[in-house]
């Protein structure tokens, strides 16, 4: 049996229509995590799959064994779930990988443990996240007036929802984006798309 890291060789997109904040969602096209308020979410992991050389049915077996065994080593109720494994409609070479994480210290030790590829995902107030460490201060930008947050603004945040995050990864979020680092930026639709920017990503939202 191939890898599955061999099998997940290259990113693609997919079109996959979700139930999202506002209106009527866009179906997504890179890789992306939709938060939920309390702090779960969905990872949407869209790659390229060469049929030629790969079944989809050994894929998908071999992602429900790895949650399946990680989920088997945990204690309480199963923090990662699959949702879905599939090849886009009308194209065998591009397929979605969806897992539902319970939070994110859940993502951050499965990646580590069963990814092998450590990745850094926070979502918690800005208070906490600065008691974390997380330097804040000059960081933020307010979406509508682009001004930075000052460190006295700052500490009026403290309440607030923050997700930091470090990948290539489009973010939907379940309220309202407030203010965001200066390294990513707010779509037409209101998603957070951080594909682009280097380092750590800020998102505050309502």
């Amino acid at each position: 049996m191939r890898s599955r890291k061999r099998a997940l060789a290259a990113i693609g997109a997919c079109i996959l229509a979700l139930v999202g904040c506002g209106e009527a969602p866009e179906p997504i096209s890179t890789s992306t995590i939709v938060l939920e308020a309390d702090g779960s979410f969905t990872q949407y992991r869209v790659e390229d799959f060469d049929s030629r050389y790969y079944q989809l049915s050994e894929l998908d077996g071999m992602i429900r064994q790895e949650v399946q065994d990680y989920v088997s080593g945990a204690s309480g109720a199963p923090a990662v779930a699959v949702e879905q494994v599939d090849t886009l409609e009308g194209d065998q070479n591009r397929v979605m990988v969806a897992l539902r994480f319970a939070d994110c210290r859940v993502y951050e030790d499965y990646m580590t443990r069963v990814d092998r590829q450590p990745r850094s995902l926070f979502y918690g107030t800005v208070g906490e996240a600065v008691a974390a460490g997380y330097e804040m201060e000059g960081a933020l930008r307010d979406v509508k007036k682009g001004a930075e947050v000052t460190a006295q603004q700052l500490q009026k945040l403290g309440d607030r929802h923050v997700l930091i995050f470090e990948d290539a990864l489009q973010i939907r979020c379940p309220s309202k984006v407030l203010y965001t680092g200066g390294n990513v930026r707010l779509t037409e639709a209101g998603y957070v798309d951080g594909t682009e920017g280097e380092g750590l990503k800020y998102v505050v939202i309502k």
